[in-house]
């Protein structure tokens, strides 16, 4: 426990010196095979205008170390990182790898937590530099590159009074989170954000630009919006549509003692039943109140917090009446009420996302049933304490009304999302942390329909990268997948061996 006390100063450089404990391996790369690199991409990547780090190379440890944004990573090493300035760059990585029979995993900003961006072998190719947005106000949509932030994003259409569902964490890139689907603001409102990708350009794995619409590779586009890491092209481009900014956003929140947990369910599913869909309900369970002691000195408590996308106060004051009605104060030990947001305020990290870089293991599930899921969980939260007192419980409520849509190969199979997330102080705690989620899933199972691509851990789970999908959408996939790269120039999904998804 004590070590959770530590200065922000020891704890950076406890992390940093994890960090370079896990890249020594990297540097054994023998001198032969940094000559034969060497060689092959001066003659085969001359043309790359961006950075190019091969193993062996002085700078590969911090290059590798920052290619994932998690503090544990795996001992898994590309032998070359491309960072690209340019679609130019990429298409030109991905022809050579093409025809040099190598492998290619394509990075937009490092925040999948499967970390699997980091492959043994082939070529890591960093888009985090590929930023620029076009937006067309009238018609209200907008290019954008895949390193886009989504609070950059919000800078940009803010401008012009538009916004985009884009993740609940403005560091998060939009690339990855789009490709995976998309769980963000204003989701009960304008559903999954994948299903507002309009077009795209993709690079094959021939190394050529493809432009993707409804009109012209249908099938590639629906396989954009979801296929999440296992896609089989390097998306350079997305074409989104915009909505409208809400200008009366309001935020209530409660923090509930654990012990009136059960009385807290049965109010927020009365009130889910009845919300609009401008009605944003997040729920977190974990060591939060109260907020100025340290974590261990904390208490288990439920917050919720109910996001109003009004236009007026009038209009937020209708939006939260199913909250004024019920039972959720008078259950509270502290709560804030109708505090008016920006959706600059939205895009700050909260507590939970500061501690983000060291989770070690995430799950989740869609579910329809709650209640009785969050009940089991929070109960195993207080009488098993996991290793880390930042470990969480996360739920959207009523947060998904469209389960499946032939546009699209993302599947949302319940009304509500539950994720957990696994937090480590040091390495000794991720095998316990391991342990904690192989019982916490199957406490799960039961209550799953499903789970959401961008937040689950292949490499442990591999059942639940087909999980994510409707049966007959898999096996549309992978006959994708077989079509556009015959060659396997792409990583497939990550799994417990290099060869899990073949």
């Amino acid at each position: 426990m004590h070590a959770l006390r530590k200065s922000r100063r020891t704890f950076l450089s406890q992390l940093t010196g994890a960090a370079a404990a896990g890249a020594a391996g990297l540097l054994q790369a023998s001198s032969a095979l940094a000559q034969t690199l060497s060689t092959s991409l001066a003659n085969g990547l001359s043309r790359i205008t961006g950075n190019i780090i091969r193993r062996g190379d002085d700078s590969y440890p911090s290059w590798w170390a920052g290619m994932t944004w998690y503090i544990f990573k795996p001992k898994r090493y590309p032998d070359v990182i491309v960072r690209a300035k340019s679609s130019e760059d990429a298409a030109e990585t991905i022809r050579y790898a093409h025809q040099n029979e190598d492998r290619v995993a394509v990075r937009s900003t490092g925040h999948n937590p499967a970390r699997a961006v980091l492959r043994d072998g082939g070529i890591l190719l960093d888009l985090s530099q590929l930023r620029d947005v076009e937006i067309d106000a009238e018609n209200r949509t907008a290019w954008i590159q895949p390193g886009i932030r989504a609070n950059e994003l919000y800078q940009r259409t803010a401008e012009h009074g538009l916004v985009f569902p884009a993740a609940h964490t403005g560091m998060v890139g939009l690339g990855g989170y789009l490709l995976g689907g998309g769980i963000g603001w204003n989701m009960p409102e304008y559903g999954i954000a994948c299903r507002s990708v309009l077009g795209a350009e993709v690079i094959l794995a021939d190394g050529n630009l493809t432009t993707v619409s409804e009109q012209n590779h249908p099938e590639l586009l629906w396989a954009i919006r979801g296929a999440g890491p296992g896609f089989f092209g390097a998306v350079v481009r997305y074409k989104i549509q915009l909505q409208e900014a809400h200008t009366a956003v309001e935020a209530s929140t409660y923090v509930i003692p654990i012990d009136r947990l059960d009385e807290a369910l049965e109010e927020f599913d009365r009130i889910g039943e009845a919300a609009d869909p401008r009605l944003e309900i997040l729920i977190k369970i974990g060591r939060f109140h109260p907020t100025e002691n340290p974590y261990p000195e904390r208490d288990i408590v439920c917050v919720v917090q109910f996001f109003a996308f009004a236009n007026s106060p009038e209009e937020a004051t209708r939006l939260l009446t199913p909250v004024a009605a019920s039972r959720v104060g008078e259950l509270s030990i502290h709560r804030r009420e109708r505090v008016p947001v920006t959706y600059r305020e939205l895009y700050i990290p909260p507590e939970t996302d500061q501690t983000s870089p060291a989770r070690t293991t995430v799950e989740n599930m869609w579910t329809e049933e709650p209640g009785e899921a969050l009940r089991k969980l929070a109960k195993k939260l207080v009488e098993q304490p996991p290793r880390s007192p930042r470990s969480f419980l996360l739920c959207g409520w009523s947060f998904n009304s469209t389960f499946e849509d032939s546009t699209s190969c993302v599947r949302t199979g319940g009304r509500h999302y539950m994720s957990w997330y696994m937090i480590a102080e040091q390495e000794a705690d991720i095998e316990p942390n391991y342990i904690w989620m192989d019982e916490a899933v199957a406490l799960m199972r039961p209550y799953s329909k499903g789970h959401y691509i961008n937040e689950i851990d292949p490499v442990r789970y591999p059942k639940h990268v087909a999980e994510c999908f409707a049966p007959d959408d898999w096996e549309r996939l992978r006959a994708l997948r077989v079509q556009y790269d015959p060659d396997r120039v792409f990583h497939d999904y990550i799994g417990p061996d290099a060869y899990a998804f073949e």
